[in-house]
């Protein structure tokens, strides 16, 4: 009989039903797509960051007092202290190897250009690394890296995405190849192709314009060109001024706050453990400075700070149109679902009449509206699965991987909310006397 009551229903009341799965349906797809955003949106947004520069400074670890400015050395060779360039491949050995994204060296000098003061900048602008595979021995079995010798492009053209080149990148064996900053080459009316010629010294530099850098900051008042070519006329054997290093991270809110800002000397083994092996930008310069014993890595503040802020209130953003898009399916459904009560009221008196209890008129309701939050779940899911694939083409260029976990929670939410939406009506319905109801019918 119960079958049969709300069959009846449901084909008596199509429009109504149908309006109710929809309803229910635009929570499911929209909760459906945004929870497989959510799932790797932290993840995705770092690693769309990280096309706009590097987050953390490798800084020679000697303290020796150098003139500075803007992050540019202007202390003469023989003064510097210098990270040795042969340790770089191991920052690819860390525990959170597959993390760094980006590796970047450079030795400036200033030199003379036109009779004019020009800022040398000597760098990769794409060479292929080898790491050696040797894992943290108390973390091996957790790490991300597979332990064995792997490769890496690393260079500027990985670091700094977002230059805007005109022209050419240098090639990694070409020595007389330069990008010039736009500044530099408007100063020294250079154009793509021109020869031109620096001085350091007594020494003579021919270089050629491959390409024009245009970025709006401090790379447009220089020139680059590859690292030995800065190496041999400072009479420098292996050595940089400093290393860019972009790695993907997770904002520090999502630590406890027990680790946060914590001093690893401070912490228990298990806080320890906890913040070695979760990759905030701390912990992750914390490992390059146990691999790389010449540097001393920090985070670049600005970049990382800003980064942790804008991820963290994306994603709250994300939950709170959540939230408020189940809050919107539930209000929905309380509206179509008082309409239908209403039209039912005869009904609910005449099972009054012959002797139906309060609570077995509301579970006949309750399971209409639970069948409705299963189909209404079940068809949200796959349009939402189909919008979160389109948020994810659109906004970064890649597919999202579908979450098991997704479809029992979504059937549950919208079966809940279903529910929820019914309530209110159901309860108002059940309080109608049958007397009232029938005497005219």
């Amino acid at each position: 009989m119960l079958i049969r009551i709300i069959g009846e229903t449901f084909a008596r009341r199509k429009k109504r039903v149908v309006l109710a799965l929809l309803a229910v349906s635009l929570g499911a797809s929209l909760t459906s797509a945004l929870f497989t955003v959510y799932g790797d949106f932290g993840q995705r947004m770092s690693d769309e960051l990280r096309s706009y520069g590097a987050n953390l400074l490798l800084r020679p670890a000697s303290a020796n007092l150098e003139m500075e400015v803007a992050g540019i050395t202007y202390t003469p060779p023989g003064a510097r202290a210098l990270i040795d360039e042969r340790e770089l491949p191991n920052i690819k050995d860390i525990f959170w190897s597959n993390n760094i994204t980006g590796i970047a060296p450079s030795l400036s000098a200033v030199v003379t250009g036109g009779g004019q003061p020009v800022l040398l900048t000597g760098t990769w602008f794409e060479k292929q690394l080898s790491a050696p595979g040797n894992l943290p021995k108390q973390f091996a079995s957790k790490s991300t890296g597979s332990g064995e010798e792997s490769t890496f492009v690393a260079g500027i053209k990985n670091a700094s995405p977002w230059w805007q080149v005109s022209g050419d990148w240098v090639r990694g064996d070409e020595m007389e190849g330069a990008m010039v900053g736009s500044a530099v080459a408007q100063r020294l009316g250079l154009l793509l192709g021109d020869r031109f010629t620096l001085n350091y010294q007594g020494k003579e530099l021919p270089l050629r314009t491959a390409g024009v850098v245009s970025t709006g900051g401090l790379e447009d008042y220089q020139v680059y060109v590859n690292l030995p070519v800065v190496q041999e006329l400072l009479g420098i054997d292996h050595g940089v001024d400093q290393v860019l290093v972009s790695a993907r991270v997770t904002p520090k809110d999502k630590v406890s706050s027990s680790i946060r800002g914590k001093d690893p000397s401070e912490m228990t083994p298990q806080e320890y453990e906890t913040w070695y092996c979760t990759p905030l930008v701390e912990s992750i310069a914390y490992q390059i400075d146990e691999v790389v014993p010449t540097g001393k890595a920090a985070p670049i503040r600005q970049v990382s700070e800003a980064e942790s802020s804008f991820v963290g209130k994306t994603e709250l953003l994300v939950l709170l149109i959540t939230v408020l898009a189940l809050v919107t399916s539930a209000l929905g459904v309380m509206a179509n679902m008082m309409t239908m009560v209403m039209e039912r009221r005869k009904e609910i008196g005449l099972m009054k009449a012959i002797g139906a209890q309060n609570s077995q008129i509301a579970t006949i309701f309750l399971i209409e509206a639970a069948i409705i939050g299963v189909l209404g779940g079940l068809i949200g899911l796959v349009a939402g699965l189909g919008l979160a694939q389109l948020i994810a083409r659109q906004v970064f260029n890649v597919s999202f991987v579908f979450s098991l976990v997704a479809l029992p929670l979504i059937i549950v939410l919208s079966t809940l909310i279903a529910l929820a939406g019914s309530a209110l009506p159901i309860r108002q319905g059940i309080k109608v006397e049958p007397a009232r109801l029938l005497k005219d019918v």
